[in-house]
């Protein structure tokens, strides 16, 4: 531990954060040796570069020079040309081309949970959670293909443990295990306004998830992004665990994608109002950016057309399509960071933990969508809201897990009247379509549903 130690000291000396080592001698032996490998893990050359951008106001600064981006809408494609799309795609898949990353590093803080946000139930008459239904659609797809799709899990260091026990516990719901690999995302300290790293315990950093940029660092860190290219993977889908309609490796979306020859692609939904708290797609300097609600400015939230519609109108439903080498042309420029200036609790100079009133230091994080600004262009496809959109962000109102139950069920229920099952016939009664049986409408047995709704209230199909 020596010779680890004074590695340590040397490089607090060269930063100036000898702090952090002020109540070590105070520590057992593992916790000892738990903080000098968390200081290790630290890039200070990055964190001295952030904190000298943030003083210096260098981030979130962008120039506003933002011009709409034109949706192809789904709804004005051809029936015949979405077969061709849909055999794009499942070809894609079939050749192994294809993987798919899921970001679920949060918790469900906000809903009321104190576990991973992917292990939540939402009211389902299934009770499945958000992990279960994904996963069944992606088994659905798989099926389809004859090949299972490579799955990548991006945990935190908050859930990670918990989240992987969850699927162990639930026989990784007969997903085949080798075909998933969990990684976690990276974390950054927190600093003060004099650039020093605060202390959350007298042998723990005060650190935060890096944001879900930190995707792509941790993909490239882990090897991930060497393993993909050996498997020959071309196409990357990547898509947030709290939204419950979410299409995983919609064929559709791929064929579109691959058809339009861009290297990137996204789905949106028209907004709810001008209002509404979602990022917005669309052109920024020139270049394709998501631009979020707080940074576009009233004016153009609120323009609209001849007909009343809303310009910037490409509300972010976290659901995109990356070729792989964007993500490893990303690597040839700076990975920018934004800067949060937050009440941090710390550990004071007698350590005593403190809870400032004011925000009194930073913290940093990277997003997703920086990447599309590093593509000279991308294409973009309007879905139907009611369709592939319901998010689980509040434990109640609005997008809370009530909505997104009513917003399934309400989906499936459509499903079955356009598949000719009289509307009356389903009045009172509650009928849940597993992803397994449907991934959006179709194998549907009317004789045997029509059966169940004559001897059931709940039918689980």
């Amino acid at each position: 531990m020596k010779e680890k130690i004074q590695e340590v000291e040397n490089i607090l000396c060269k930063y100036g954060q000898e702090h952090l080592l002020r109540y070590f001698k105070e520590l057992l032996d593992e916790e000892k040796e738990n903080l000098l490998d968390q200081i290790l893990s630290i890039d200070f050359d990055l964190i001295a570069s952030l904190y000298k951008k943030a003083i210096n106001h260098e981030m979130n600064e962008n120039q506003q020079d933002l011009q709409p981006l034109k949706a192809d809408e789904w709804d004005a494609i051809a029936n015949q040309e979405k077969e061709q799309l849909y055999d794009i795609g499942i070809k894609k898949i079939k050749d192994g081309k294809t993987a798919v990353i899921l970001l679920a590093g949060g918790q469900g803080t906000r809903l009321g949970y104190s576990g991973p946000k992917g292990t939540f139930d939402i009211y389902l008459p299934s009770h499945k959670s958000l992990f279960q239904l994904q996963c069944e659609r992606l088994i659905n797809i798989s099926r389809k293909c004859g090949t299972y799709i490579n799955w990548y899990i991006m945990t935190s260091h908050v859930n990670h443990d918990e989240t992987v026990q969850f699927f162990d516990d639930n026989n990784y719901f007969n997903y085949p295990k080798e075909n998933i690999t969990f990684f976690k995302q990276g974390m950054l300290p927190a600093i003060d306004s004099n650039g020093k790293i605060f202390l959350q315990e007298r042998g723990k950093v005060s650190m935060s998830p890096n944001g879900n940029g930190g995707c792509f660092l941790a993909l490239k860190d882990k090897g991930i992004l060497t393993e993909m290219k050996k498997r020959g993977i071309e196409w990357i889908f990547i898509n947030g665990i709290d939204n419950a309609l979410v299409r995983v490796a919609d064929p559709y979306f791929l064929g579109f994608a691959v058809k339009t020859g861009l290297p990137s692609a996204s789905k949106v939904v028209p907004k709810k109002s001008p209002d509404e708290k979602a990022g917005i797609l669309c052109y920024r300097n020139g270049r394709p950016a998501i631009v979020e609600y707080s940074e576009l400015p009233v004016k153009l939230a609120q323009k609209s057309d001849g007909d009343g519609n809303l310009i910037y109108d490409n509300a972010n439903i976290i659901n995109h399509l990356l070729k792989l080498e964007v993500i490893e042309e990303f690597f040839n420029y700076e990975v920018p960071f934004h800067v949060a200036h937050k009440k941090i609790p710390y550990l004071d100079i007698n350590g005593n933990i403190e809870y400032p009133k004011e925000p009194n230091g930073y913290k940093f994080e990277s997003f997703i969508f920086d990447i599309f600004s590093y593509v000279f262009d991308m294409a973009v496809l309007k879905v139907r809201r009611e369709e592939e959109f319901a998010p689980v962000k509040n434990k109640d109102g609005e997008d809370s897990p009530f909505t997104a139950k009513n917003l399934v069920l309400d989906l499936q229920k459509n499903w079955l009247i356009n598949s000719g099952i009289n509307s009356k016939l389903l009045h009172g009664k509650t009928v849940e379509i597993s992803p397994l049986s449907s991934y959006n409408g179709e194998n549907i047995d009317k004789e045997l549903i029509r059966d169940k709704l004559l001897r059931a209230d709940t039918i689980l199909i």
